[in-house]
């Protein structure tokens, strides 16, 4: 059983900031949309654990297979597996100039 869903982790972000937290289900693979009007910022991909720690996560941007745990470019498409992570969060570290949005669709293949 496959399932489908979207999820807004920052929308229209104007400062730094956590977003929301997306708890994650087995084997997700999350797209992330990153887009908006900033001059510049950074999007850190985050992954928490059960000890309560977040981590830095890998994600691969997909117009050139680039694997990075962070971007600093807009109107990009990543994909992060979430294998093994409690919640998945993309954190704003940097912005200026505009704002950033991240959207995302969750895809699950085994329900």
């Amino acid at each position: 059983m496959t399932y489908e869903k979207s999820f807004l982790f920052q929308s229209q972000a104007t400062s730094t900031g956590d977003g929301e937290l997306l708890y994650v289900n087995k084997s997700d693979v999350i797209t992330l949309e990153i887009y908006g009007t900033a001059t510049s910022g950074t999007v850190v991909f985050e992954g928490l654990m059960p000890s309560g720690a977040y981590y830095s996560v890998r994600g691969i941007r997909l117009s050139d297979y680039n694997i990075a745990n962070q971007s600093v470019l807009l109107n990009e498409l990543w994909q992060i597996d979430t294998l093994g992570l409690v919640a998945f969060r993309a954190r704003i570290s940097a912005v200026s100039g505009g704002y950033i949005t991240v959207n995302s669709k969750v895809v699950n293949s085994n329900g």
